[in-house]
């Protein structure tokens, strides 16, 4: 007789894993999760606390990829003395994130979408009173932080602080602004294809700290 495999948290994330690379991240649930694992989904309650427990484990899942790739990217940027390599990390940064996105749409969507994407199924009440609970997993930085570690390490290359959030932030934002307007076709078909490099380049300059140190200058918005 054959016996089913071992459940684990591990074969939990990996069926959702495969799951939302073959069908996209709105195809997350439950009991999707658990019919291809052949359990019943009372038995996933075992290992995660919930779906958007899960859903947090994939956005865990993801940051380390991305974050992986980023290293690989940062490490290949030339190093040299000048403008133009001071701009080399955040741009080879900047483009491994845009071919990340573009490659595991579904990872990214988990990574940047918490509790948007998820589908119904039954709450663990529902599915049985009987089934002791899983604890809610142990993560010691979220995915979020761990990016915004990462952004700030790079952009603090060329505004000095190690810790420059603002600057983090805009490029975060200029980075993820793009892939969603691309997603959504905002582009149109015959979008010029040096967009995202040239805004790269750009941030990288006025985020560029002055000859004499310090920060760039700041223009106020006009009321």
């Amino acid at each position: 007789m054959v016996y089913p495999s071992k459940l684990s948290r591990e074969r939990v994330v990996g069926a959702a894993l495969s799951l939302i690379q073959e069908q996209g991240a709105d195809s997350l649930g439950m009991r999707a999760v658990a019919l291809r694992l052949s359990v019943r989904p009372a038995s996933l309650y075992k290992h995660v606390i919930d779906l958007a427990g899960l859903q947090a484990l994939l956005a865990e899942h993801a940051a380390g990829q991305l974050l992986a790739a980023i290293d690989v990217a940062i490490a290949r940027a030339p190093r040299a003395a000048g403008l133009e390599s001071q701009k080399m990390p955040m741009l080879f940064m900047a483009n491994e994130y845009l071919r990340f996105a573009r490659e595991q749409p579904a990872l990214y969507a988990m990574l940047t979408t918490p509790g948007g994407l998820l589908t119904s199924g039954p709450s663990p009440s529902e599915a049985t009173a009987a089934v002791p609970q899983a604890t809610a997993p142990a993560i010691p930085q979220t995915a979020r932080d761990a990016l915004s570690k990462r952004l700030m390490q790079v952009v603090g290359e060329l505004t000095g602080p190690a810790d420059d959030a603002e600057a983090a932030v805009a490029l975060w934002a200029f980075l993820h602004g793009f892939i969603t307007l691309e997603r959504a076709g905002m582009f149109g078909p015959n979008s010029p294809k040096g967009g995202f490099t040239r805004g790269v380049r750009a941030m990288a300059a006025g985020l560029r700290r002055p000859a004499s140190g310090g920060h760039p200058a700041i223009v106020e918005p006009v009321p």
